[in-house]
């Protein structure tokens, strides 16, 4: 994988979430009308919080870092999705916060943004963490965010009638949003994805063009198996079903759970793409368990029996936010050995 004009062999990468020191807690940044920090104090401690994140992935040898969203509210127990769900719909134009209850048992206690207008991009939303990471960290970093095909389907639409109309102008809105963190010198960004295990409909490729259009930028596609509290919610092996949506793609790095799964769908991808990077989870993100770097290395091995080397990404299954910071921390260190073990076997 080319990072930096630099070919990178098994490079190693978290997906997104860190856990937030405990001094770190609520809101950061303000919504579409507020300042971008809720507070002076908040900023320093959001800023310091990401140069501990930025030093432990560099201490454990990944070559991209994940922004950690030290922004989410990772402490608050049962609620870990409302700041997921909610970040951008509220910095948005067109959308009005606090609609219906979401839907089904897991999401009731989450509300709805109703889409009372056009989806417009109003102001800068992830300024605050660009330039947080840029001055914790020389290497490289991404920005993950929920895409637009899946910020449509948990929005209550009032304005458009059509949900493939939604997802594209909030496509457009966030597209306005990557050339400015372009602009900034970022250098990847992921789009997190919980919507192709349930549908493989090819819109949602179209609304990574919009999305995508213009952007130079390294970007992954993280596609989402659930990971709340360690609950899953896809248990069903979907990799074949998906594999149209990842070869028509512009995404650079497709990225996936295979570790909780077993690496049942490791066949699958025999017929991945040739032209894209796969990410494979080799760590476990729903198991407090640290794996030995023997353990992560076997999986790194049998990942490379499908894909070769120089296409093969580490990472963990999914983010590490629910864990302690040293259980995290562990499981990137010896995650980071693995890759290393490997690396030198080649």
């Amino acid at each position: 994988m080319e990072i930096r004009g630099e070919d990178v062999l098994l490079p190693v990468s978290a997906v997104s979430a860190f856990p937030r020191p405990h001094w770190l807690q609520g809101r950061v940044f303000g919504s579409e009308y507020e300042p971008t920090y809720r507070s002076h104090n908040l900023r320093v401690a959001y800023e310091d919080a990401c140069k501990i994140v930025a030093r432990e992935q560099e201490r454990a040898g990944l070559h991209i870092l994940c922004d950690g969203a030290q922004y989410y509210e990772w402490e608050a127990p049962g609620f870990q999705l409302e700041p997921i769900f909610h970040y951008i719909p509220e910095m948005l134009g067109g959308i009005t916060n606090y609609g219906p209850p979401g839907d089904g048992v897991k999401y009731q206690p989450f509300y709805k943004g109703r889409v009372t207008g056009k989806v417009e991009w109003v102001r800068p939303i992830f300024e605050g963490v660009v330039y947080a990471l840029q001055n914790a960290t020389d290497r490289p970093f991404k920005v993950a965010f929920l895409g637009p095909a899946q910020q449509s389907v948990i929005l209550a639409d009032e304005h458009y009638g059509d949900g493939v109309a939604l997802a594209k102008d909030i496509a457009r809105a966030l597209n306005k949003e990557m050339r400015f963190l372009q602009d900034m010198g970022l250098e990847a960004v992921q789009l997190i994805d919980v919507l192709p295990p349930y549908t493989t409909d090819m819109w949602q490729i179209e609304c990574q063009q919009i999305l995508w259009e213009g952007i130079h930028m390294i970007k992954f596609w993280h596609v989402c198996y659930g990971s709340v509290d360690g609950q899953r919610d896809v248990f069903d092996d979907h990799a074949a079903s998906m594999m149209p949506l990842f070869k028509e793609s512009p995404a650079d790095v497709i990225h996936l759970e295979f570790t909780n799964k077993n690496f049942s769908e490791l066949e699958t991808f025999r017929d991945f793409p040739a032209d894209k990077v796969l990410g494979v989870g080799v760590v476990d993100a729903k198991n407090t368990m640290v794996e030995s770097p023997d353990q992560i290395a076997a999986r790194i091995k049998q990942a490379l029996n499908v894909v070769p080397a120089d296409r093969l990404l580490v990472s963990p299954d999914c983010g590490l936010g629910y864990f302690s910071r040293t259980t995290a921390f562990a499981k990137l260190r010896n995650m980071g050995q693995a890759a290393e073990i490997v690396r030198k076997g080649l």
